[in-house]
């Protein structure tokens, strides 16, 4: 079954392994501020990717195609997100981040429970809204451009 990717897959993502999101909770409650300091904000937060970026790491590890469809959600084609961790990294967060060993575990995870997927729930069913579906049907994205298959 093809990797779906919504639109142009130029939307930005935080990634965070669970393990690490776990030490980021204890290294809070380790470092907490001082009475009368002012309160840390701290982003759980290993870094960002555009999806697109993920889908063609996943179909260059597996072999599997890559599905360009109309995006169901209300967002913008493309976004930034900047976000940084020093904080937490100064605090002694060393983060896990993707890469080939990363993609392992998740393979075996995904091999394992892979008679568990219903695959009819993959694909989306519905739209945000009317523009979206008539987009949809007639294989175009909001930005005039054309729904392509990988």
């Amino acid at each position: 079954m093809p990797l779906t990717v919504y639109g142009t897959g130029g939307q930005t993502r935080g990634f965070i392994h669970i393990t690490d999101t776990a030490r980021c909770l204890q290294l809070a409650m380790e470092n907490p501020p001082k009475g009368g300091d002012r309160v840390m904000i701290l982003n759980q937060i290993a870094e960002t990717r555009r999806v697109r970026d993920i889908a063609q790491m996943v179909a260059d590890q597996t072999g599997v195609a890559l599905s360009y469809i109309t995006n169901p959600r209300q967002e913008a084609a493309e976004n930034e997100l900047v976000v940084e961790n020093k904080k937490f990294k100064d605090l002694g967060l060393d983060p896990t981040l993707l890469n080939e060993k990363l993609f392992e575990e998740v393979q075996e995870v995904t091999k394992k429970y892979k008679a568990r997927c219903i695959k009819e729930k993959i694909l989306p069913a519905s739209f945000w809204n009317k523009k979206r579906t008539t987009a949809s049907a007639t294989g175009t994205t909001d930005s005039k451009e054309p729904v392509v298959e990988k």
